[in-house]
């Protein structure tokens, strides 16, 4: 009777997946977004990360603690466009993956990693915000605060707690929810009971929570004080009084920590630009009762602002070429040096220089 009881119940929940797998047909426009719209983002996005992940690789600025958080962001970036590909699989090419892979396993890997990337990126944002702010809070003290060693253990930190959070998408409670459709292909099981009302009325708060409004709210903070501190700093008269050699290597030391500035500040704009619009739209979008109407009419635009919002993950690079000199030379010597240019690598003084923020002027 037990195993009768047990073979009805499979074979309803089969039944039911495969009934809303052929109810629930993804709108032509994601189609179109998923087919046409993501490999714009790839060809730029990888193209740029590895360009990105090349040019901070660089010693002269990788012994800077906002080059390493430069390169943890590369990667994150990198993490995040890569389980994008699998979308642009499934939804744009619309090769089916349910029937073929064990759905659930496949949902839990590729939902904890977007989203354990989407935070880690947003997070080590914040903390390359943290780490310019002290360099204009505490100048004096900066040298010995914000070091690689002690940015890759934020780092360490923040990922920790990345994974903590996003714990429970590995457990059976999280899988397959309706595969083939875009919006809700993975999530909570159907006999998840409790879980699956937390996921849809609580985790989604945390999720812009943890992804958008916190770590916008906290980069404005830092960025405002930081803003005021140069202000002040401007209008204050110092006059000089060290040597000419002395005074060389100050002003390369201000003008390296204004070319991280500005990549900082390009980073954290396009953070805001292409972030901002999809919190926006998850608070302000009505709840409508009939779920399935709600569904298929959301479904255009929350991808559509998907899209937008991976531009943040693609972009970093061409930001950095436009807006800072010292990027673009590093660059431009890393291609050389990658083309058999022995002469572009960085030599003994320029990496002492470096680490003792004491560099000859970039110009």
């Amino acid at each position: 009777m037990s195993n009768t009881t047990t073979l009805r119940s499979n074979t309803t929940v089969a039944f039911s997946l495969d009934y809303y797998y052929a109810l629930y047909v993804n709108p032509p426009v994601v189609v179109g977004i998923f087919r046409f719209g993501y490999p714009i983002i790839f060809l730029f996005g990888f193209i740029g990360s590895i360009g990105s992940l090349l040019t901070f690789s660089r010693v002269t600025l990788r012994k800077v603690s906002t080059g390493c958080l430069f390169i943890v962001l590369g990667i994150s970036d990198t993490i995040f466009l890569s389980m994008c590909v699998i979308d642009f699989v499934e939804f744009g090419l619309q090769i089916p993956f349910y029937h073929h892979i064990q759905y659930d396993s496949f949902c839990r890997f590729r939902s904890f990693a977007l989203y354990v990337s989407q935070v880690l990126s947003a997070w080590t944002l914040v903390a390359i915000s943290f780490d310019r702010w002290i360099r204009t809070r505490f100048p004096y003290k900066s040298s010995s605060i914000c070091t690689p060693k002690k940015a890759m253990l934020l780092v360490f930190i923040i990922l920790l707690l990345d994974i903590g959070i996003h714990s429970h998408i590995l457990t059976p409670l999280y899988g397959m929810l309706i595969p083939g459709f875009a919006m809700i292909a993975c999530g909570p099981t159907i006999y998840s009971g409790s879980y699956f009302l937390f996921y849809f009325l609580d985790w989604s708060i945390i999720q812009i929570l943890i992804i958008s409004l916190i770590p916008v709210v906290l980069m404005l903070i830092f960025l405002i004080d930081i803003y005021l501190n140069i202000q002040a700093r401007k209008r204050a008269v110092i006059q000089p009084t060290h040597g000419s050699h002395e005074h060389n290597r100050s002003q390369y030391q201000k003008n390296l920590q204004r070319q991280m500035f500005i990549l900082m500040l390009t980073s954290i704009g396009i953070f805001l630009i292409t972030t901002l619009p999809v919190a926006t739209y998850k608070i302000t979008s009505a709840r409508q009762s009939n779920i399935s109407t709600a569904i298929m009419q959301v479904a255009g635009v929350w991808i559509g602002l998907g899209w937008f919002q991976s531009l943040n993950y693609a972009l970093h690079f061409y930001s950095h070429c436009l807006t800072s000199t010292l990027f673009r030379k590093e660059f431009m010597l890393q291609m050389k040096y990658l083309a058999g240019d022995k002469r572009a690598r960085a030599n003994k003084m320029e990496v002492t220089a470096t680490a003792f923020g004491t560099q000859t002027q970039v110009r």
